[in-house]
């Protein structure tokens, strides 16, 4: 009850402060106030995201079925990872080697949340391994605990703990590793990225660089470096923080093409890719955008 208050006394509060900053400005500062920018700077006063992170703390402290938890091997608030989180997605030698190989590949999750990749599935051999990746694998092998879910609308855990995690990262340099073995999968992700799709005929890249800074509907599109290392996100439109792959989800369907399902090796590729025009920027999570 107390939260669910917090959650409300907080909401009420940006919405009115939004309404009063909306109020004062004119011309450019208005378009500014609609922009990546505009909504970065409401967050750096206000971000509802930041209650997630206390929610993925508690995910973390969390004890399996052996009586461990995150916390047991990394520290009660996770000071032995600090800065991890900004090297990740990575290049590994088995992707995510847990799990019944012969359970589906893919489970259904409803109409709007489409296909997801079974989190109990096993991946063998070389691949990307992301960090939700990662977070199953810790939680299988050393805690004896059931795999989180990775879908946007049944996964809240995994996306609170994710954000915990990556908050333990702030202000690193993002640092995607793109040569030796993840070089195959950055050429991957490359093609992804510019592959035209979708009834639209758009892809990332027509959006987020070549247009960057330009209004699209009532908003003006992000530019590609500085995006991924403020993932997960808070967006305002949906009042929820927001994964990755939720994002690359909603992005094909915009464009009116077919999305991929969660963790599908093609998005990893991608994350490789999209993150790494991001290297060098501090970690921000969770970000507040639009």
């Amino acid at each position: 009850m107390k939260v669910s208050l917090s959650y409300a006394v907080a909401t009420l509060a940006l919405l009115v402060w939004t309404g009063q900053v909306g109020a004062q400005l004119t011309g450019s500062q208005q378009e500014r106030a609609v922009s990546e920018e505009g909504a970065e700077k409401i967050g750096q006063d206000f971000n509802p995201g930041d209650f997630d992170i206390d929610s993925g703390k508690a995910v973390f402290q969390e004890e399996g079925p052996n009586g461990k938890s995150c916390a047991s091997c990394h520290g009660e608030d996770g000071e032995d990872l600090e800065g991890v989180a900004a090297t990740y997605p990575k290049v590994v030698d088995n992707v995510y080697p847990i799990g019944n190989s012969s359970g589906p590949d893919l489970i259904h999750k409803g109409e709007k949340q489409g296909e997801q990749l079974n989190p109990n599935k096993a991946i063998s051999g070389e691949g990307v391994r992301t960090l939700a990746m990662q977070i199953n694998l810790c939680r299988a092998n050393n805690m004896d605990a059931e795999p989180l879910d990775w879908s946007q609308k049944h996964g809240s855990d995994m996306r609170h703990l994710t954000i915990f995690v990556k908050s333990l990262a702030e202000g690193e340099p993002l640092a995607i590793k793109t040569d030796g073995k993840a070089k195959d999968y950055w050429e991957r992700g490359k093609e992804l990225y510019w592959m035209k799709r979708g009834q639209l005929n758009f892809s990332c890249g027509t959006c987020h660089v070549q247009n960057g800074g330009m209004r699209i509907r009532g908003q003006i599109l992000s530019n590609v470096r500085g995006q991924y290392n403020k993932f997960p996100t808070f967006r305002m439109k949906k009042q929820q923080t927001r994964l990755m792959h939720t994002r690359y989800r909603g992005c094909n369907r915009r464009v009116r093409g077919h999305d991929l399902p969660f963790q599908h090796k093609g998005y990893r590729a991608l994350e490789v890719y999209h993150g790494s025009l991001s290297n060098g920027q501090p970690m921000k999570v969770p970000g507040h955008s639009l």
